[in-house]
């Protein structure tokens, strides 16, 4: 019998999310949306990620912190329109 957790049936446990620094908070039709940003180092840069509640709906990943900006800024806008 092998000592592997993955051979005896048993799952890895899950990922748990770190969160990243919040831009701005929705609340719209009864529903919180979130964004976050994240930086992820020099060769990657910044991510901004959109919540509905706490489900991931969308990222989208730039070099400079200002692009992830304002995109998130965009998408709040949409937001509030009604348009998510």
């Amino acid at each position: 019998m092998s000592d592997n957790p993955m051979h005896a049936g048993h799952r890895p446990p899950v990922r748990q999310r770190k969160p990243g620094e919040l831009l701005w908070p929705v609340r719209k039709d009864h529903v919180n949306w979130t964004c976050e940003l994240k930086f992820h180092g020099e060769s990657y840069g910044w991510e901004a990620q959109i919540y509905r509640e706490t489900d991931f709906r969308i990222g989208r990943r730039f070099i400079l912190r200002e692009e992830a900006i304002g995109w998130a800024e965009q998408e709040r806008q949409d937001i509030e329109k009604g348009g998510a």
